[in-house]
């Protein structure tokens, strides 16, 4: 019994050396946008392209192909970038309702982490916007966003959350500038 209790511990072990890193992070995700604004507005469900296109899994953030480390959210991207989308919306003043008839979704295109030094870590997030509304022309819009800092886990989440603050708000500052907000 001794002998296969250590068998498995060992297969184990081995399992998780050669996946390498696995790390899991919650976000907890604050609005901190100070963009004003009102109405009322649905927020759709965000797509996470790499995920769609099968090269991550729906929580799993992108790596570059050379890091063994991967990391995981609690959430899946595209419902955890809705979200935040949502909150600031809310802090912006906005009423955010599934019965309005202007949809905000999109798509994140890139959600990457990079561990480019052992000691600094860069995180590039690109969405791509769309606004629809009442038959108008749907309004779309890009953005990126690139944050540098130190590397750790809680720097993992203090840089992805500042980035996903810095997309969104740009977005507002965009779609309010268009009056589609």
């Amino acid at each position: 019994m001794r002998a296969r209790c250590v068998c498995s511990v060992g297969i184990l072990l081995a399992s998780i050396a050669t996946a390498g890193c696995l790390r899991v992070l919650s976000l907890d995700y604050q609005a901190t946008n100070s963009v004003r604004g009102q109405g009322t507005v649905h927020v759709s469900d965000f797509h996470y392209q790499a995920a769609d296109e099968q090269r991550v899994r729906p929580h799993e953030v992108e790596t570059p192909p050379r890091s063994e480390a991967k990391l995981f959210l609690s959430e899946s991207i595209g419902v955890l970038f809705s979200q935040a989308l949502q909150s600031e919306l809310v802090r912006s003043g906005y009423t955010v309702t599934e019965s309005s008839s202007q949809i905000i979704t999109g798509v994140v295109t890139r959600f990457l982490l990079d561990w480019t030094k052992e000691t600094e870590l860069t995180f590039m997030l690109d969405v791509a916007y769309s606004v629809e509304s009442d038959g108008r022309q749907p309004f779309s819009w890009h953005c990126a966003s690139l944050k540098n800092g130190p590397a750790g886990l809680e720097a993992d989440a203090v840089l992805i959350r500042a980035g996903i603050a810095d997309c969104i708000e740009h977005f507002l500052l965009a779609a309010r500038d268009a009056k589609v907000l």
